[in-house]
């Protein structure tokens, strides 16, 4: 094994793959992300005409960036046979270390960019697009990734949560004063971070292998999932919990006989994996907050929201394992399970939506009610119903 082609090779392999995917996805979902998209941009114009004009929009897009690079992964392409057989050689990786910090950062300012393009208005609104402040942008993305780095010489919990707090008030600073247009202030605050980090990271010590391997699989296991949202992603790791109330109470909910079986099997895979349950809970606060900023406008974006909850929880289909199938139910039972089961979830998330639009104002018509029971119904019986016996499903036959 050569050390000097090894990154490139590890490179290869993970777009080859990642490729394979993403070439089916942009395939058949291109016009799916375009109605996103532009759904979004309308109602994040909405959000910043509602923003209260006691809270400058510097504050607001400095969060947006801080969080952007708060998720930043370094991708080093490790692997946990990687242990057994690269600790030994740690001495001469420096330059493939190197490199996965170079890609990192180069991904940051990949995003950063794009940030910037589809906000530019916004951008314009509080600053000019400049050559400084470009170079402002590339600093606090290589401040970020040389903190994200240092994660691996944190020695307890502790040490991470004030670090952690460290990196994100750091990088939130430095953004404001940068939008701010305050360069003394953000010259200051960047050099002030730079000697920290230069001192931190000049000691020698050796490399993390378990934070290198869990960050790599986090990062894999990111992509993953949002693949999996359209197509079936084999062997894919979920974390999972008991969450014992809302058990109970799809137990008293779900009558006992055997047609409810899956109805009680997709219930219970819903409330325990977080992925699932996660987005749901995302998703709801998010349409409640909109009802809440932009009531008259809400309804429209209560449609949106029913269809990416239902849309990401069709792959929860896979998540039955074969043996399972042995149960003496039909195909057309257990299909007729998930679509009631998809049913019941975003009917309850309508009416969730609704009743937050009618407290806070009286534009919750009768008709939004009427229209959105209506495209729940529409949605799951014609839209997901198709897309059940996909291939690689447990359905197929």
């Amino acid at each position: 094994m050569d050390i000097k082609t090894l990154w490139g090779l590890r490179v290869q392999e993970y777009y080859r793959k990642m490729f394979r995917y993403y070439s089916i996805i942009g395939a058949n979902v291109v016009y799916f992300f375009l109605i996103i998209s532009s759904v979004f941009i309308y109602y994040f114009n909405l959000f910043l005409q509602w923003i209260p004009p006691q809270i400058s929009v510097e504050v607001i897009l400095s969060l947006f960036v801080t969080y952007i690079l708060i998720q930043t992964k370094v991708r080093t392409f490790v692997k946990r046979a990687d242990i057994m057989f690269l600790l030994p050689l740690e001495w001469g990786l420096k330059s493939y270390f190197i490199k996965s910090l170079i890609y990192s950062f180069v991904i940051d300012v990949i995003k950063l960019v794009s940030f910037i393009t589809v906000f530019l208005s916004l951008f314009l609104h509080t600053t000019n697009i400049n050559l400084p402040l470009l170079f402002f942008i590339v600093g606090i993305a290589a401040y970020n990734i040389l903190m994200k780095w240092t994660e691996q010489r944190l020695e307890n919990h502790v040490q991470f949560v004030l670090h952690r707090l460290n990196r994100f008030f750091s990088i939130y600073l430095m953004c404001y004063f940068l939008f701010k247009n305050d360069w003394i202030f953000e010259l200051v605050l960047m050099s002030v971070n730079f000697v920290y980090l230069i001192y931190f990271i000049g000691k020698k010590r050796n490399l993390n292998w378990q934070w290198l391997i869990a960050e790599e699989e986090s990062a894999l296991l990111r992509n993953f999932k949002f693949i999996n949202i359209f197509m079936d992603v084999p062997n894919l790791k979920r974390s999972f919990r008991n969450r014992r109330l809302l058990t109970i109470i799809v137990k008293r909910c779900i009558r006992f006989s055997q047609s409810s079986t899956f109805m009680y099997l997709y219930s219970h895979l819903f409330i325990r994996y977080n992925d699932y349950f996660y987005l749901y809970l995302r998703l709801t606060l998010i349409g409640i907050f909109v009802n809440y900023a932009m009531p008259t406008s809400g309804w429209i974006f209560n449609l949106l929201i029913l269809f990416m909850t239902g849309f990401q929880v069709i792959p929860l289909q896979h998540e039955i394992k074969q043996s399972v199938l042995l149960y003496p139910i039909s195909k057309s039972q257990i299909k007729d399970s998930f679509l009631k089961f998809v049913l019941v979830i975003l009917y309850a998330q309508f009416f969730i939506l609704y009743f937050a639009m009618f407290i806070h104002t009286s534009t919750a018509k009768i008709y939004y009610l009427v229209i959105g029971s209506l495209f729940v119904y529409v949605f799951v019986y014609f839209f997901v119903s198709k897309r059940v016996n996909i291939s690689g499903s447990a359905f197929k036959e």
